[in-house]
């Protein structure tokens, strides 16, 4: 894991004497929890022809993380300190593990209650200070995930903007709260953000998901809030694209405050509802098993034309239009110049049995927004005239309904 730059983050340096410290505290916890008083190092450590059913500190540290975790870091981190090594570098997924093994959320409250010899504490200060060079930033990350359901992420990004780890939560039908966690590269090009990230799975880095977020002129860390797309796969294996909205906190103490609950502010909410695309694992055989629509094609073909659309409510006219379908993309397009057709949806729906169009009218139109539902039948064998029911909203904003009559213009 050490040996991966997507893995590899910021890394803490401590000082000989500090290390030996949080090296005894940390085997006299598991000793003290497992009521242990002699081990050997492979299966202290979780390494080599040790047994991971029985105590070790390997699987401790996993249970932090939830991501793998090198049994042997630890050990070559000892060996080092044997060797005379004067600082001790480690990297963040393990300075995470070793200080919250022992109930600390980083170094700061470690020093403060185990390091009491004062010359020792400033020499290990004085080492922070000068390897200190790189700012940590904290996001949340929102978007329509799973089960169309709101998921939150946290992600800290660091070296200078080139890296980063990310964390999604997921809770099951008990909520239980579970954790995937991914690292990433960030490449910068023109005034675009891309990360690359992997996960982590039986000790073999997977690949993970891309994103592409907007940042403008000004460097990233400028921006409270980064828009953009996200692309990869879903806990049901399934392709999976969409929106993505990032929002920046001060600290790492308000990210984990947000990202502790399962509330999303409904700004999010509005923003990202539905904002996904989703591709079932299918390879079909045949063009016809592409989709449970697929059998539907020559239907949804008929569609194109020209029509007027008259629309009534309490069977008195109040408006009509003259609108077509294209052949090539279905478009609903204005035959009126000074109108446009704006946000249009073509359906089959219920199998193919209605046709839903859905569309707003920009311009000086009576009708402002527009959904219709016409049976498909009728629509395909116009012997009398064909009626369907419409509603929206008309130019003084107000919801109507009614019926909408449908006339083919040869």
């Amino acid at each position: 894991m050490e040996n991966s730059k997507t893995l590899i983050s910021e890394q803490l340096a401590l000082t000989k004497y500090c290390f030996d410290k949080l090296l005894t505290a940390i085997i006299n916890r598991f000793k003290d929890k497992y009521e242990i008083e002699i081990i050997n190092d492979s299966q202290l450590f979780g390494f080599g022809n040790y047994n991971a059913e029985k105590p070790n500190l390997k699987s401790e540290f996993e249970k932090i993380t939830k991501s793998y975790i090198n049994g042997k870091y630890l050990y070559t981190k000892i060996r080092e300190l044997k060797q005379g090594r004067p600082v001790i570098k480690l990297n963040r997924e393990y300075k995470y593990a070793f200080f919250n093994y022992l109930d600390y959320d980083g170094i700061e409250p470690f020093l403060e209650n185990e390091i009491e010899d004062e010359l020792e504490l400033e020499k290990q200060l004085a080492l922070l200070e000068t390897t200190h060079t790189n700012e940590e930033f904290y996001y949340c990350a929102y978007y329509f995930g799973e089960d169309q359901k709101m998921t939150k992420g946290k992600i800290i990004i660091y070296n200078n903007w080139s890296n980063l780890e990310l964390r999604f939560v997921y809770f099951d039908e008990k909520d239980v709260k579970s954790e995937h966690v991914f690292y990433g590269i960030i490449k910068m090009s023109e005034d675009f953000m891309f990360i690359h990230t992997k996960y982590v799975v039986n000790n073999t880095k997977r690949e993970g998901a891309n994103f592409i977020f907007f940042t403008g002129k000004s460097t990233p860390s400028e921006r409270n809030y980064l828009i953009g797309t996200y692309s990869g796969f879903d806990k049901y294996n399934r392709a999976i694209a969409g929106k993505m909205i990032l929002k920046k906190f001060e600290d790492k103490k308000a990210m984990e405050s947000e990202f502790a609950t399962r509330y999303v502010h409904p700004l999010f909410t509005q923003e990202l509802r539905r904002e996904r695309i989703i591709v079932e694992s299918n390879v079909p055989s045949t063009s016809s098993k592409i989709s449970n629509n697929s059998p539907y094609a020559s239907l949804f073909s008929n569609l194109s034309g020209n029509y007027l659309f008259t629309f009534y409510s309490d069977k008195e006219e109040l408006y009509s239009l003259q609108l077509s379908i294209d052949s090539h993309n279905y478009n609903i397009l204005s035959n009126d110049p000074n109108l446009i057709i704006a946000n249009d949806n073509v359906k089959l729906i219920n199998r193919a049995q209605n046709v839903y169009l859905d569309f707003e009218v920009l311009g000086v139109s009576y009708l402002q927004k527009v959904s219709m539902y016409i049976k498909m039948y009728t629509l395909m064998n116009p012997e009398k005239e064909v009626f369907g029911v419409f509603s929206g909203v008309d130019v003084n904003n107000n919801p109507i309904n009614g019926n909408v009559k449908i006339g083919i213009i040869e």
